[in-house]
C-alpha cells in the first residue's frame, strides 16, 4: 500500500472545486473510490481514461474522474504524490 502525500496546489483546487457547485458528492465520493484504488494497487476501470503524459510531464499521470474533471498525480515509490485536479484548461495551464 502506498502513502498519500497531497500538494498544496490540490487542495486548493478541492477547495475551489466544492465551493464552485459544478461537482455533487457522488463526484468526490467516485474521486474518493479512485484514490483509495490508487493506494491500494487496484486497477483503475478502463472508462477513466488513465494515460501518462509527455513531454516535461511525462512523469505525471492523468485519470478523467469525470469528462472534463481531471486527477494529476504522480506514483514515485512509495508514495501517491496528489498533485492538482481540475479541467483541461486548468490543468494544462499550469504545466
Amino acid at each position: 500500500m502506498l502513502e498519500i502525500r497531497i500538494e498544496k496546489s490540490f487542495k486548493k483546487d478541492i477547495q475551489r472545486d466544492k465551493k464552485s457547485g459544478n461537482y455533487s458528492a457522488k463526484d468526490f465520493n467516485l474521486l474518493k473510490k479512485i484514490v483509495d484504488n490508487l493506494l491500494n494497487g487496484q486497477p483503475i476501470d478502463k472508462r477513466f481514461k488513465r494515460h501518462i503524459l509527455s513531454g516535461n510531464m511525462q512523469s505525471y499521470e492523468i485519470i478523467h474522474v469525470k469528462n472534463d474533471w481531471l486527477l494529476v498525480f504522480k506514483i514515485d515509490r512509495h508514495y501517491l504524490n496528489l498533485v492538482m485536479i481540475g479541467k483541461h484548461p486548468h490543468v494544462y495551464k499550469k504545466f
